[in-house]
This record gives C-alpha cells, sequence and structure tokens, in this order.
C-alpha cells in the first residue's frame, strides 16, 4: 500500500513522483481510491491530452469526434472525458479548446518538442495541473507548474487521485455548448459542458438569442439522469429551440449571456517570447468552444488591459477566460479574463 506523503516529503512512490511545491501531495493507490467512492466524492474529471492519442486510448473508450475526439471512462460513480485534438498541426486552436476546459493536462515526455514547450507554457498561463509521463526529467522546464509525473501505465491513477475545486464564479447555471443534432422522436439534442451551476431536467434554460430551451431529458455517459452539476458531460434533449439556431461555441443559462462584438480585458502574458500589442494587431481568441478573430483596438500597456473587436460575436461575459494565440512560438501566448 502506498502512504500519504505529507506536504514537502521527498519521499514518493517509484512510479508517481509528485512535485514537492505541489499543494497537491500525495502518493495514490487503488485502496484511496476507493475510499474516496466510499465518502461519496464522486467526481468528473476533464482532461487535456494535447499530443498523445494513444495514451487517451489507454484510458477511455472514443465517443464523438468534431475537432476534438472524446475518450470517456466511468470508474464507479467517477467519470473521466479526455479530450484529444483529432488535427493539431492544422487546427491548433483545438489544443487551445482542449486546455481551456480541462482541470488538468496530460502531457507525454516521449517527445519534447516545440509543442510540448507550448503546451507547458499554456498550462501555466491557465494554472492547470500537470500530469508528465516519466520517459523523461521535466524538473528543469516545469518550475511554477502545479504538476505530477507518473508511468504511463499509472496516469489515469494520476487523473483520480487530483479533486479539483469545482466551486466556479457565480454565473448560475451555464452549459456550454459544442455540438448540436436532431434526433428522431425526441427533437433537438445538444452535448456539451456544464460550466457552472447545476442543470435539472424540466429546467427553462435562455440561449443567447434570447429563445428559451425546455429541457426534457439529461443524459451523462448515455445513462438518463435528473440533474447534472459543474463539471459534466451532458447530452441536452431541448424543446422550443430548434437545432438550427444553435452554434458550436453558444451558451444556455438561467440568465441570458448576449453576443458581444467588443471586449475589455486584462491580459497575463507569457515572459517567453513577449508580445508588442498595439492597435491593430490581430489575434485568435479562444474560450471553451469560443474560437473567434480579435483586432486590437486599444490597449493600456501599463495595466496590461486590451480592448478588442471580435470578427464573430461570442458569448462572453465579465469573469470569463480566455487563451490568446498568435503566429509567433508560443503561439498561446497570454491569458485574458472579461471584465
Amino acid at each position: 500500500m502506498l502512504k500519504r506523503r505529507k506536504a514537502n516529503s521527498i519521499e514518493s512512490s517509484p512510479n508517481i513522483i509528485f512535485n514537492t511545491h505541489s499543494p497537491h501531495l500525495f502518493n495514490i493507490c487503488a485502496e484511496e481510491i476507493f475510499i474516496h467512492f466510499q465518502q461519496g466524492t464522486f467526481m468528473h474529471f476533464i482532461v487535456s491530452i494535447p499530443f498523445d492519442q494513444g495514451l487517451a486510448e489507454s484510458i477511455g473508450k472514443k465517443g464523438s469526434e468534431e475537432g476534438i475526439a472524446f475518450y470517456n471512462r466511468k470508474e464507479i460513480d467517477d467519470v473521466i472525458v479526455c479530450l484529444v485534438p483529432t488535427d493539431p498541426d492544422g487546427k491548433y486552436y483545438t489544443v487551445a479548446e482542449s486546455m481551456m476546459l480541462a482541470d488538468q493536462v496530460v502531457l507525454s515526455t516521449r517527445n519534447m518538442g516545440s509543442n510540448f514547450g507550448e503546451a507547458l507554457i499554456a498550462a501555466g498561463l491557465l494554472g492547470k495541473r500537470v500530469i508528465f509521463t516519466n520517459e523523461n526529467d521535466v524538473s528543469k522546464f516545469a518550475k511554477g507548474v502545479d504538476y505530477v509525473v507518473a508511468d504511463r501505465e499509472r496516469v489515469l491513477e494520476a487523473i483520480l487521485g487530483y479533486r479539483p475545486d469545482k466551486k466556479a464564479a457565480d454565473q448560475g447555471n451555464v452549459v456550454l455548448i459544442d455540438r448540436v443534432f436532431p434526433v428522431k422522436g425526441v427533437g433537438t439534442v445538444a452535448l456539451g459542458f456544464v460550466k457552472s451551476g447545476r442543470i435539472r431536467v424540466h429546467d427553462t434554460l435562455l440561449h443567447n438569442s434570447g429563445k428559451s430551451a425546455f429541457v426534457r431529458s439529461i443524459q451523462v455517459q448515455d445513462v438518463d439522469r435528473d440533474e447534472a452539476e459543474a463539471g459534466t458531460r451532458v447530452g441536452l434533449a431541448l424543446k422550443g429551440l430548434d437545432y438550427g439556431e444553435i452554434d458550436k461555441g453558444d451558451t444556455l443559462s438561467d440568465r441570458r449571456i448576449e453576443k458581444v462584438e467588443e471586449l475589455t480585458a486584462a491580459l497575463s502574458m507569457s515572459e517567453i517570447g513577449q508580445e508588442y500589442i498595439v492597435a491593430g494587431r490581430r489575434y485568435t481568441l479562444v474560450s471553451d468552444f469560443i474560437v473567434s478573430e480579435v483586432e486590437v483596438l486599444e490597449f493600456d500597456e501599463s495595466k496590461n488591459i486590451v480592448r478588442f473587436g471580435l470578427a464573430k460575436a461570442a458569448a462572453l461575459q465579465p469573469g470569463d477566460e480566455f487563451l490568446l494565440l498568435r503566429n509567433g512560438i508560443p503561439r498561446m501566448f497570454a491569458r485574458g479574463t472579461v471584465r
């Protein structure tokens, strides 16, 4: 049995090595995971695996795919959803999407090239917990990052051993939509994640257009549920909205979130390959399932406050975060928070 270690202990399992500066300092074993189940601390884990499809295949079964492939696994009442970009070279924004949505990021150290480095920078900007595979030493590169190192065969244990704080900013009940389609005899079905709050059967939610959608049923991992909490991958059967009226990146919420064509945000930028931001510069903004080209309208360098014009109106509200992408390296170079 692997025993729980105290903070700053230098002891570790021979297979899972924990960063001694991490707030999540414990070794994992099946017995400890079972204790979580006994205590009723069931979780939904959203994990980004941007550059190693094989790892995702070893963890879960492939489900839907549209830019990002979803690999799903159920462990008793815990659910793991792994997000894997299907074409990270051609559609690099999907790497940012997967990392924005995830609680944890798994990075293989078999190939520590530019993709690895850029993903590590983005994880640091977003404050994401990182799980490294143990093929190569990462200690020189991961300073300031909350991380663990695990055998490839024990990545699942590392994922399950993390109990993230799911308390989100008070934005009410919000569902992020990534896919919509019609089902004969059911009507409009929307797939997405519960971003905040709790969604229940028979709720009436508001689309960004202002139209109402009645939640006829909720499915989680193909099982009917009465409700779903923040962090849950859901399928919603809706009444009142046609599937053609909903786009990827839209939201359903208890308070209407109107789409905006301009926004003001505070930026936090990487110190590597610093960017000189001036009016007229164009970037790509990625916030969960929202992807839009943006143009800098104003920038206050002393406060790192920027005002953007969006090429495509987006459902963003104060407190929402995004990654900013450019053509240079690292491509994911800044995190923004909408004001």
